[in-house]
C-alpha cells in the first residue's frame, strides 16, 4: 500500500494522483510504472494516410482552380457577349494551378520536379500571353526564352551542387554571381529587343556587387576551415 507523499493519503495502485490534493503518484517499487508506453502505428496504414490526404488536398485546390476557370469566362461571357478580360484569367489560373498543385502530390525530389514542372507552366504561360497582348511584337522569343533557359540552367546547376553536399558558402557565392550575370542578360536583352545601343547601365554595377559579396562568401568559407577561426566566430 502506497502513501500521497504531500498529504499521507492512502492511496489504491491503480490511482494516478492523490485525490485529495491532485499530487501525482509516483511508486519507485511498481515497476510497470517506469516503462514508458510505447505506441506503435504501422508505418504502412501511415503512409496510405498521408498518400490520401495528399490526393484530398490536390482534389480541394483543383476544384477551386476549376471554379474559377469555370466562373470567370462564364461572367465574362455573360456580361459582355464575348470573352474579353477573361481570355488573360485563364492562363493566369492555370499556371497558379501547375506551382499549387505540383508540390503537393509529388513524392520523390519534389524541388526538381516542381521547378520543372514551373518552368515549363512559365514558359507556356507567357508564350500565350506574348499570343493575346502583342503577336506582332514577339518579346517572348527575343527576351523570355533566352532568359528562362539561363534561370532554368542556373537552378540545375545550384541544385547539383547542393545534392553533392558542397559547401552551403560556396553554393549561395555563385547564386550571387549567377545573379548579377541575369542582370546584364536581362538588359542586354531588352535592349536588344528595342533597338538600342548595347551598354551595361544599371546590370555591371550589379554584377560588381554580386562578385564582390561572392568573394566575400569564400574569403569566410575558407578562413572558417581553420580551427582558431571557427572557434572565433563560434562556427
Amino acid at each position: 500500500m502506497s502513501y500521497c507523499v504531500n498529504c499521507g493519503v492512502e492511496l489504491d495502485r491503480s490511482l494516478k494522483k492523490c485525490p485529495l490534493c491532485e499530487t501525482p503518484v509516483v511508486n519507485p517499487n511498481d515497476v510497470a510504472a517506469e516503462e514508458p508506453m510505447i505506441t506503435t502505428y504501422p508505418v504502412e496504414q501511415m503512409e496510405k494516410i498521408v498518400k490520401k490526404l495528399r490526393l484530398i488536398s490536390a482534389n480541394l485546390v483543383t476544384a477551386i482552380f476549376l471554379t474559377g476557370l469555370i466562373l470567370c469566362p462564364l461572367c465574362d461571357f455573360i456580361i459582355n457577349d464575348a470573352l474579353t478580360w477573361s481570355k488573360y484569367v485563364i492562363p493566369s489560373v492555370i499556371l497558379a494551378w501547375c506551382c499549387a498543385v505540383p508540390p503537393i502530390i509529388i513524392k520523390r525530389k519534389p524541388l526538381l520536379k516542381c521547378m520543372m514542372a514551373d518552368f515549363g507552366a512559365v514558359f507556356a504561360y507567357l508564350a500565350v500571353m506574348n499570343f493575346l497582348t502583342t503577336p506582332r511584337q514577339n518579346w517572348f522569343a527575343n527576351i523570355c526564352i533566352p532568359i528562362l533557359l539561363y534561370l532554368f540552367g542556373s537552378f540545375i546547376l545550384l541544385y547539383t551542387l547542393s545534392a553533392k553536399k558542397t559547401n552551403v558558402l560556396y553554393i549561395v557565392s555563385i547564386g550571387f554571381v549567377l545573379s548579377g550575370i541575369f542582370c546584364m542578360l536581362t538588359e542586354y536583352f531588352v535592349r536588344k529587343f528595342r533597338l538600342l545601343d548595347i551598354e551595361f547601365v544599371w546590370s555591371l554595377p550589379a554584377l560588381i556587387s554580386c562578385i564582390g559579396v561572392a568573394a566575400l562568401l569564400i574569403i569566410i568559407s575558407r578562413l572558417s576551415k581553420i580551427s582558431a577561426i571557427r572557434k572565433r566566430l563560434h562556427i
